[in-house]
């Protein structure tokens, strides 16, 4: 059940971060946007915890201020996954792909917090 929450949560975070950010396009059905939430879950499980972990001085000597640029990467990432298994996500450049990861970790936080565990 954890598991189902937490897809929703992550498809939710997507679906409001596109919606929120001119320059983001998704164009596609519930189903594509869960799946979406899928790639955003494998995503966050798999490669952040390892790019946090190979980050960690840079993170540490801009106090914490590099974690908004792997927050970038990891959205760019995630849009480039959704356009290669064709999901239906796209952007339209660098600022709107920046802007984007800053809303998507804002709004996941958000959604994590209101969401039961």
């Amino acid at each position: 059940m954890r598991l189902l929450i937490r897809l929703v949560v992550n498809a939710l975070a997507v679906w409001l971060t596109v919606w929120l950010v001119p320059g983001l396009d998704f164009d596609g059905s519930i189903w594509v946007l869960l799946g979406l939430g899928i790639v955003l879950g494998v995503v966050n499980a798999v490669i952040k915890p390892v790019a946090k972990l190979l980050t960690l001085p840079l993170r540490v000597m801009t106090l914490g201020l590099f974690t908004l640029v792997l927050n970038v990467v990891l959205m760019a990432i995630v849009i480039w996954l959704g356009s290669t298994l064709d999901l239906g996500l796209s952007s339209t450049g660098f600022g709107v792909t920046l802007l984007g990861g800053l809303v998507l970790a804002l709004v996941s936080w958000v959604l994590q917090i209101v969401t039961p565990d």
